[in-house]
């Protein structure tokens, strides 16, 4: 028999309540936001990415507006950021057993337990360690 949820009082209830909040103000800004045509404000018949680029290799002759400086910040800053991001997803995902680092690909399972190592595995037209090919599902040669 299964029960109902239960809302949990104490310790994690302010850290959901912080991200009800949070949400709460996000939506409160995107409501109140006017999202008016590029071609009324900002910058009409001008590539932000060109200006940007131009920016970033110093090529302020070819710009043909000037002061994208805070633009480029702003794009470095999120780039830094999102690479920051992808290495801190890639340390927690990491995998560890008995304080050693386990490979995401290893071929070795605990029933190989032989002291030669994992054998090596085969993609297509591979045999099998008792030589048999037939059933292997490649191409025999």
């Amino acid at each position: 028999m299964t029960t109902g949820p239960k809302l949990r009082l104490g310790k994690t209830l302010v850290p959901g309540l912080l991200a009800v909040g949070l949400f709460a103000v996000m939506a409160l800004i995107t409501l109140n936001t006017a999202f008016e045509p590029m071609s009324q404000g900002g910058f009409p018949d001008v590539s932000i990415t060109a200006e940007l680029g131009y920016a970033l290799f110093g090529f302020d002759e070819l710009q043909t507006i000037g002061g994208t400086e805070p633009f480029l910040a702003a794009v470095l800053l999120v780039a830094v950021a999102l690479d920051a991001a992808l290495d801190a997803s890639l340390v927690l995902a990491k995998r560890e057993e008995g304080g050693e680092p386990v490979s995401a690909l290893s071929s070795a399972g605990e029933a190989s337990t032989s002291s030669e190592g994992p054998e090596p595995a085969v993609a297509d037209g591979g045999t099998r360690s008792d030589g048999d090919s037939t059933e292997t599902g490649g191409e025999t040669r």
